[in-house]
């Protein structure tokens, strides 16, 4: 099965450039990798044209002008772009497991929409994280850095950082999870069948109404959680504006399960 990573980003080329390393120790490479970038500038730009793809891995950047948050439309412009049958999401500051691919893909047969999760990178730890630790394979060692800074620094949700065998993460997680975002895949059809993000979305959160829609289309959610795993780069948390937490709430009475403005545009 064909399959397609895009990863978001917006302005961080560092980690940026973490992330795309990680690209290159997956035990299984995806068929592409795009980044959907919503605007950055020539520190970017740099780091991309610096990146060596692995062999065999069609490598693109996907770019627009800096017009505000807008991260739902080059995410929509970057699958059109893409060829793959299942596509895997990432944010611009999630380093992935080396595992992440594989395990997204070994799961795809289990349901429509696989919802991972992240651990969080504490401040302190994030600071640590360079080219050099990403490439050692630190961040995934069961008692490596990553745990006694758990256990007495300032990293949260490392529990998720342990990668279980595949029937005991099941077994641990049987039941569906939300999307979120930072680490999610999907079958193209169903991603199609919603008409993919709403590009109309005044900002952030438009995940949830993405998750929404996909539920009332009648995807299959899967709990991919202590698999696919993420390490989050710590930043400062925006707060949902009023208007926007107001949008969600509107969405979660709607019934709407196609958007107007997405893949392809209502006339």
């Amino acid at each position: 099965m064909r399959s397609s990573v895009v990863v978001t980003t917006y302005n961080e080329p560092d980690r940026l450039a973490l992330v795309l390393q990680a690209f290159t120790r997956q035990t299984c490479l995806p068929d592409e990798l795009f980044v959907a970038d919503d605007g950055s500038g020539e520190a970017t730009t740099r780091v991309i044209e610096a990146f060596r793809p692995p062999a065999g891995v069609r490598f693109e950047r996907v770019w627009h002008e800096d017009r505000g948050f807008r991260k739902w439309a080059v995410s929509n412009e970057a699958v059109r772009r893409s060829r793959g049958e299942w596509l895997l999401f990432l944010d611009g500051d999630s380093i992935p497991h080396r595992q992440w691919v594989e395990d997204h893909l070994s799961w795809s047969s289990r349901g429509d929409v696989l919802c991972g999760r992240r651990v969080k990178l504490g401040p302190r730890f994030t600071a640590r994280v360079d080219r050099a630790l990403v490439e050692s394979g630190a961040l995934e060692q069961t008692f490596g850095p990553l745990l006694w800074d758990g256990l007495f620094g300032d990293s949260e949700r490392v529990a998720l950082g342990l990668r279980l065998p595949d029937p005991l993460a099941r077994a641990l997680h049987p039941r569906p999870r939300k999307l979120m975002g930072v680490n999610f895949s999907l079958s193209r059809r169903a991603f199609e069948a919603v008409n993919g993000y709403d590009e109309d979305w005044p900002g952030r959160r438009g995940d949830r109404d993405l998750d929404l829609r996909l539920e009332r289309s009648g995807a299959r959610f899967v709990a991919l959680v202590n698999r696919a795993i993420v390490y989050h780069l710590h930043h400062l948390e925006r707060p949902n504006s009023d208007a926007i937490q107001q949008r969600v709430a509107e969405e979660e009475r709607s019934t709407r399960v196609r958007c107007a403005a997405g893949l392809v545009r209502s006339s």
